[in-house]
């Protein structure tokens, strides 16, 4: 998982073609869902045409870059950011208002995390180092975010130079179905094995591959 200010301006690649054909500028999500449709690209030159791509084709961001399958993926219609009832472009999201369910301010968007494969936006980050994931106790809409408890606003870690590591922390922090709060419950000692020429019981076959 990795956040949209820092694939800004990132390079994409076409697998076939072993060509470059843009950087990424802009996503656009679906705010009830946090789907991500697509991404919007940057041609090359200072006044490089704008394009776009599914986030179905564009799902590797590498480190140093993203691949799409084939040149052919990008339609370069040089069309401005359109708005869309229920959807918002990360570049225009930044800034919104974050509130308590009871109206007190907690700050404003400042990044957005998302994961390529799953192609969701998954947390929010905040002005002064904070961040909150994005769980049903949170509503993005398209002029406020309203948290549920402002126990969901968490510290980011600092970041170190030697990578994503610090973002690997915050992912451990994420919430489960499990209270991690609670320590992880003893395990049963196993049942000792059958002997080996027990009979079969009937109805038992392999586990699935």
């Amino acid at each position: 998982m990795i956040t949209y200010r820092k694939t800004q301006g990132r390079q994409v690649v076409a697998r076939r073609e072993g060509a470059y054909v843009g950087k990424l500028d802009d996503f656009q999500f679906d705010l009830t869902r946090r789907v991500i449709y697509g991404y919007r690209l940057k041609g090359g030159g200072v006044f490089g045409r704008a394009g776009g791509v599914s986030a179905k084709i564009l799902d590797q961001i590498g480190r140093d870059v993203a691949f799409v399958n084939a040149e052919e993926d990008v339609e370069w219609s040089g069309a401005p950011r359109n708005a869309e009832e229920g959807r918002a472009w990360a570049s225009l999201y930044r800034g919104t208002r974050v509130m308590s369910r009871l109206g007190a301010s907690i700050g404003a968007v400042d990044d957005l995390a998302f994961d390529p494969a799953s192609r969701k936006v998954v947390a929010i980050i905040l002005d002064g180092n904070r961040y909150i994931e994005l769980t049903e106790q949170v509503a993005t809409g398209p002029a406020a975010v309203i948290v549920e408890d402002t126990a969901l606003v968490r510290e980011l870690p600092q970041e170190d130079h030697a990578g994503q590591a610090w973002w690997s922390r915050v992912v451990s922090s994420f919430s489960s179905s499990d209270d991690r709060s609670e320590p992880p419950k003893t395990l049963a000692e196993p049942a000792p094995a059958a002997p080996q020429d027990a009979p079969e019981r009937p109805g038992d076959e392999p586990p699935p591959q």
